[in-house]
């Protein structure tokens, strides 16, 4: 495999989350009922659903629509030490699962696109080889579908079609906003040591 990685060289980390991803989709839903968010069985105790649910799915399309935004995280080549990459993984999904616990109107909750959001903002303004403008572009973008899925004109019918479920577009927008305050504070550090420099 590093032979692979070597010849297409790709952020080796998103792959191996990718891999595990499917290994758990392909274990059946009998697996995924016991670590997917169920708002009542966490209310029990059963904590583990908070970050759980965050790498499993509704079924092989929603996995492989999620595993295609992970590849595009591989591509783009974040820099960073993947354990800073996986423990934002970490922190945002139990992030996301305690919105969703204290605001109530979910019942259960499957994937990963809501910290893929966020995931994607950052692999974009940290790519190892996307020029300037490109990354600008990308964080830019997924901002305003962002936004867009906030208004009364956004629609997840065809989406729900394909995944065998409904878009809880709160986790995206939670997700995406993480990804937004990493570069925020990434941009206040850079200058507040501009500023004790100068």
């Amino acid at each position: 495999m590093q032979a692979f990685f070597f010849r297409f060289p790709v952020a080796p980390w998103p792959i191996y989350l990718l891999i595990a991803m499917l290994l758990l989709s392909a274990m059946g839903d009998s697996f995924t009922r016991v670590l997917r968010f169920d708002h009542e069985a966490i209310y029990l105790g059963e904590y583990w659903r908070l970050l759980t649910a965050h790498v499993v799915h509704l079924g092989w399309p929603h996995a492989l629509l999620n595993a295609g935004g992970l590849l595009l995280v591989a591509w783009m080549q974040p820099k960073g030490a993947p354990w800073r990459w996986l423990l934002f993984y970490v922190l945002v999904s139990i992030l996301i699962s305690i919105y969703l616990y204290v605001e109530g109107s979910v019942g259960t909750y499957v994937g990963a696109s809501g910290v893929l959001h966020g995931l994607l903002i950052m692999a974009a303004f940290f790519s190892q080889w996307l020029e300037t403008w490109r990354r600008h572009l990308i964080v830019v973008a997924i901002s305003c579908k962002l936004v867009w899925e906030q208004t009364q004109w956004y629609s997840d019918d065809g989406v729900a079609q394909i995944i065998g479920g409904y878009v809880v577009v709160d986790a995206h927008f939670l997700g995406g906003l993480a990804g937004l305050f990493v570069l925020i504070w990434v941009h206040v550090k850079k200058w507040s040591n501009f500023s004790v420099k100068l």
